[in-house]
C-alpha cells in the first residue's frame, strides 16, 4: 500500500473512531435516563408483588409509541417503564394487558391542538380520553391494578373506574398528583385503598442524566420515594410539599 493510501485509512479509522465515541457521548444521559426510569417503575412494581401476589395487572401505556414518525426515545421510555414492572413483578403479578391509552379526538394528529398545562409532569394526562380508563378497565375485567405510565387522566372526576369503590386499584409511576386533589384527597385516596401506592422522585436526588448504579435497592432510595398507604402519613412529614 503506498504512503499516501495507507495515510488516507489510518485516517479514515480515526474519524470513525472519534465519531462512534461522539455518538456514544450523546446517547449516554438517554441511556442513563432510560436505566432511572425502569429502577423507578420497578421499584413500584415490586412493592405491588409483595402486597398484591397473584393479581393481574393493565399496564396504561403511552399511545404515541405506535405512530409513525415519534421520536425513538419516546419509544425506548415507555420500554423502560415495561421493563421494570416485569422485573419488579417477578412470577407474583402478571402483566393481563399493555393498553395503548384512547386519546381525545384530535390529539394524535396534533398533540398541539389541545391545551397542556406546561407544569405537568405527565402531558397525556391532557391528552387522554375522558373514559380511557375505563374501556381499558371493561376490555380486561380480570385485572385487579391499573398501572398508569401515563398519569392519570385530567377529568379524573369523570372516570367511572376511578369513583367506584371496588377494584380495580390504580398505582402509578411518576404522576401529576393534581389530578386527584390536594394532599387531603391524595391521603383518602390512599386510605381507601384505590391507590395502594405510586412513585415519585427524591427531592434533591440524582438527575435522571447521572449514571445509575448496580444496587437497584440503593438506586432507588436515591432517586425516588415510594409512597405507599403505609407510609404515606410519614412521608408527608419528611417531605412537606412532594404532593
Amino acid at each position: 500500500m503506498k504512503r499516501p493510501t495507507l495515510a488516507l485509512a489510518v485516517l479514515a479509522v480515526v474519524l470513525a473512531i472519534v465519531a462512534g465515541s461522539l455518538l456514544l457521548l450523546r446517547s449516554r444521559p438517554q441511556r442513563n435516563a432510560l436505566h432511572a426510569r425502569e429502577v423507578a417503575s420497578r421499584g413500584l412494581a415490586e412493592y405491588l408483588a409483595r402486597t398484591q401476589p397473584g393479581q393481574r395487572a393493565l399496564v396504561m401505556s403511552n399511545p404515541f409509541i405506535h405512530r409513525a414518525g415519534t421520536d425513538r426515545r419516546i419509544i425506548e421510555t415507555e420500554e423502560a417503564g415495561v421493563r421494570g414492572l416485569r422485573a419488579g413483578f417477578g412470577s407474583q403479578v402478571t402483566i393481563g394487558a399493555i393498553v395503548l391509552a384512547e386519546l381525545k379526538p384530535g390529539a394524535l394528529e396534533d398533540p398541539r391542538s389541545v391545551p397542556i398545562d406546561p407544569e405537568t409532569t405527565t402531558p397525556l394526562s391532557y391528552l387522554v380520553a375522558p373514559d380511557a380508563f375505563d374501556h381499558a378497565a371493561r376490555a380486561h375485567p380480570d385485572c385487579g391494578i391499573i398501572v398508569s405510565l401515563i398519569g392519570l387522566p385530567a377529568d379524573l372526576g369523570h372516570c367511572e373506574v376511578w369513583r367506584a369503590p371496588a377494584a380495580p386499584a390504580f398505582a402509578l409511576l411518576l404522576p401529576d398528583l393534581r389530578m386527584v386533589g390536594d394532599t387531603a384527597a391524595v391521603v383518602q385516596a390512599m386510605k381507601s385503598g384505590k391507590l395502594p401506592a405510586f412513585v415519585l422522585r427524591q427531592p434533591g436526588g440524582p438527575g435522571d442524566d447521572t449514571p445509575v448504579g448496580k444496587d437497584f435497592q440503593a438506586e432507588f432510595a436515591k432517586r425516588f420515594v415510594l409512597v405507599t398507604r403505609e407510609n404515606v402519613e410519614q412521608v408527608i412529614q419528611e417531605h412537606p410539599g412532594l404532593f
